[in-house]
């Protein structure tokens, strides 16, 4: 008995020991599958990157043209913002500006209500020049007469009527003074003033006005005055005075081929020019003829007569020329 329980433990170790070696073999033939497997994906991946093609040049065109729209596009979102901030300073300045002229609109309502004083005696002026222009029409008319009775025949000479209209048209400017005439060069001196006055406005800024002078310029000297305005300086007006050698001439030789008048006249167009003459008193009786003869040549004149040592100016407040 005891031989045959041994002969069955050894059957029963026998066919354990076989159960663990049939499991470990299995095991070992799963790991080699799996490794295999594992191993033939490797190459099968590895084998499809080496045989993969490279991008074409069309490819590449491709993409550079998406890169480069995508660089446009950006560029334009930058230019975009930059329009956006432009606009809104443009806004700001143009706010400011408004700001700027609403301040010097009060500025310039101020100084004219502190200019009463100053009306009152420009009134009383052009009240002294209608009374000189008034001598002026009676001194015409009693040449009129005077030449009536003179003539041993009726001559009939066709005039406008001395009806008076203001003058937007080109002026040149003429004093008549003492029976002589001096061309004014109004217009050299008004574009030698607007040179110099930045110049000057520049050296005096902290001043609350301006009081220089400028020329001699064809016979003439400019003495002009400046108030002080926000941001710069106005003209309050200007004054000419006749220097020593100014070119004078007398009524014939002015009108004369070698004239200095005449030679101005025959550079000017008479429908777009009004002669605009500076006459004191006495000279009324020159204007006059002078008048016959502008009229002659096709050009309006228009007087300014003006009292004796009164000298010859304007300002932006003052009145135009009235043609006849």
């Amino acid at each position: 008995m005891r031989r045959r329980h041994r002969q069955d433990d050894i059957s029963v170790g026998e066919d354990s020991f076989l159960d663990t070696t049939a499991n470990l073999v299995g095991i070992l033939i799963i790991l080699v599958v799996v490794i295999g497997t594992k191993t033939k994906m490797d190459a099968d991946e590895y084998s499809r990157q080496l045989s993969a093609p490279e991008p074409s040049a069309s490819a590449l065109q491709t993409a550079s043209e998406a890169n480069s729209i995508q660089q446009a596009l950006v560029k334009q979102s930058i230019q975009l913002q930059e329009h956006e901030l432009e606009s809104r300073f443009r806004k700001l300045e143009r706010d400011r500006l408004l700001q700027l002229v609403a301040m010097t609109r009060e500025t310039v309502e101020e100084r004219l209500e502190e200019t009463d004083a100053e009306k009152r005696q420009e009134i009383d002026k052009r009240q002294e020049l209608e009374e000189l222009e008034s001598k002026l029409k009676d001194v015409a008319e009693q040449m009129g007469s005077a030449e009536e009775k003179e003539r041993p025949k009726i001559i009939l000479e066709h005039l406008p009527t001395p009806m008076a209209k203001t003058v937007f048209s080109r002026e040149m400017h003429i004093e008549l003074k003492e029976g002589n005439i001096t061309v004014i060069p109004w217009d050299r001196l008004v574009s030698i003033l607007k040179e110099q006055v930045p110049l000057a406005a520049r050296r005096n800024s902290s001043r609350n006005g301006l009081h220089e002078t400028l020329g001699p310029v064809g016979g003439f000297m400019m003495e002009y005055w400046m108030n002080a305005i926000p941001g710069g300086f106005e003209l309050q007006r200007f004054e000419l005075e006749t220097v020593a050698d100014a070119p004078t001439e007398s009524l014939a030789k002015a009108l004369s081929t070698g004239g200095r008048l005449q030679l101005e006249l025959a550079s000017r167009n008479p429908a777009e020019t009004v002669i605009t003459v500076w006459v004191y008193p006495d000279s009324f009786a020159t204007f006059q003829q002078l008048k016959n003869a502008l009229f002659q040549q096709g050009f309006l004149t228009a007087a300014r007569p003006l009292p004796p040592g009164v000298r010859i100016g304007a300002s932006p407040q003052g009145t135009r020329s009235s043609a006849q």
